[in-house]
């Protein structure tokens, strides 16, 4: 069964994505992980804060932003399971992939400020972190 990750990382992800995942799982099923990625806190703030206060904090921000993909997943049957880390977004994504062998990924396609410059998409950076031989597809999608 081939895998699938869907990083998302706000409410804009999902309607991009959810027509995707459930039109894939209905042709073939396949393992589908829902990923957000949290930034670091800042070392000035972790002075103050406690280790466990700030894991929750992201843990609780994460899911937050993953529950509505998973309502309408669990609304259409499809299994899944969901991850939240911590790091640099393109760059997390890429470590999750390679560690969790995945086959696909599936990211939204966003006209941002920073393609606007020249710093790519999400998606482009992760062909590059992940190389165009690499044996994991990834799928814009609008």
């Amino acid at each position: 069964m081939n895998t699938v990750l869907v990083p998302i990382n706000d409410s804009s992800d999902i309607e991009c994505a959810i027509k995707h995942v459930i039109e894939r799982y209905r042709t073939q099923p396949v393992t589908l992980f829902l990923l957000n990625v949290q930034m670091p806190i800042s070392k000035f703030v972790t002075r103050f804060v406690g280790r466990r206060q700030i894991d929750e904090f992201h843990q609780e921000n994460g899911m937050q932003i993953l529950q509505p993909m998973i309502e309408k997943l669990d609304a259409a049957g499809i299994p899944h399971q969901e991850r939240i880390v911590i790091g640099h977004k393109a760059e997390s994504i890429a470590q999750f992939a390679r560690e969790h062998h995945c086959d696909q990924i599936v990211v939204p396609k966003h006209q941002s400020i920073f393609e606007n410059i020249g710093l790519g998409s999400v998606g482009s950076q992760l062909r590059q972190l992940i190389g165009r031989d690499g044996r994991c597809d990834i799928s814009e999608v609008y």
